[in-house]
This record gives structure tokens, sequence and C-alpha cells, in this order.
């Protein structure tokens, strides 16, 4: 049995790439939003720099998280 670890890295490895996708598909539709009416200003302001650390901290882990499962597997 691989232990509570295994299932949560599993659950990791499943699910953080899936948000990340999604995240990142949100920020690209806000700025095409952002191109088709500049005038909302869907880049400025708090909810667009939330937005964007999101998606880097997201990043981030799912890179870390794939890494170290790499890493596991003796590559």
């Amino acid at each position: 049995s691989s232990g509570w670890g295994g299932r949560k890295m599993k659950f990791l490895k499943g699910f953080l790439p899936n948000l990340t996708i999604a995240l990142n598909l949100v920020l690209l539709i806000v700025i095409y939003l952002d191109l088709r009416n500049p005038l909302m200003g869907f880049l400025i302001g708090t909810p667009f720099l939330m937005l964007v650390c999101l998606c880097v901290l997201c990043s981030i882990t799912t890179a870390i998280v794939l890494y170290a499962d790499w890493r596991k597997k003796g590559n």
C-alpha cells in the first residue's frame, strides 16, 4: 500500500495540471476580452493581478510535483 502520501501525490499529479490549464484559459479569455473592449479595463486592478499570481503559483507547484514524481521513479 502506498499510504496517504502516495494517494496525495497521485491526486496532485492529476489535479494540478488541470487547474493550471483552466486558470490559463481564464487568463487568455480575460486578455481577449480586454483586446475587444479596452475601456472595460479587464487588465487593470487587483482581480487581474490575483489571476496572474494564481497562474504562476499553480504552474510552479505543478512543475515541482511532477518533477518530484519523475525523480522518485528514478529518472
